[in-house]
């Protein structure tokens, strides 16, 4: 796990001209690529333990996300600094189960998660997610998808001021076995929060025009 989003790090950081399509990883196969608003766009993948979900925003890489099979968090990394990710501690707590969200419409996750970046390594974080699944459902491309909630917060233990909360909405197929994020909040503690409308609008599947886009087809400037 902690080798993949290594070599895709490495892959942002020393990347050229913006990608018009995802490259997938080695041992990894694409599964769907999601289209959304302001530009964003992100790309399920099927890396045999784990899915990875790849992120970009206006052609650009924003996000790598790893999960397990049952869609709890592992691990993921943002753009706004490529060699900055969070790891889950091994044996720390208990990952999301979407198989009991979909059956119980609530569900709960917490650990430790691992902080690394260049200079900072294994800095521990308490991490706590909570998840509501309603019955609204939404149709993407003849789809259904069950539209849910969930707020995901991490902070140092015992250090004031370093709380970050992550607010997403999400979607869930039963049938596909997906987990899309929309959405998302982020709340820093002190500071004001902030919303980016990503909604899902549209999904494409293997040999379908738009997928493995790096661009969105909604909210694209040109």
């Amino acid at each position: 796990m902690n080798r993949l989003l290594t070599g895709l790090a490495c892959l942002w950081a020393f990347s050229g001209p913006v990608a018009a399509q995802v490259q997938v990883p080695q041992n990894c196969t694409a599964l769907a690529t999601v289209h959304k608003n302001s530009c964003a766009v992100s790309t399920v993948m099927d890396c045999g333990q784990t899915f990875l979900v790849l992120g970009f925003l206006d052609g650009n890489p924003e996000s790598a996300n790893v999960y397990d099979r049952n869609w709890g968090m592992l691990e993921f990394l943002y753009r706004a600094n490529a060699e900055t990710r969070f790891t889950l501690k091994p044996g720390s707590g208990q990952n999301l189960q979407l198989d009991r969200l979909i059956t119980d419409g609530v569900a709960t996750e917490n650990g430790v998660f691992l902080f690394n970046t260049r200079v900072v390594k294994d800095r521990e974080f308490l991490f706590n997610g909570q998840y509501t699944l309603g019955e609204e459902e939404v149709v993407l491309d003849g789809h259904t998808f069950r539209k849910g909630a969930s707020l995901r917060e991490l902070e140092r233990e015992g250090i004031e001021g370093s709380k970050i909360g992550f607010g997403l909405d999400f979607l869930v197929s039963d049938d596909l076995n997906l987990l899309i994020e929309g959405s998302i909040t982020r709340h820093f503690e002190g500071q004001d929060s902030l919303t980016v409308d990503q909604t899902p609008r549209a999904i494409r599947f293997p040999d379908q025009p738009g997928f493995l886009a790096t661009r969105s087809e909604f909210g694209c400037d040109g």
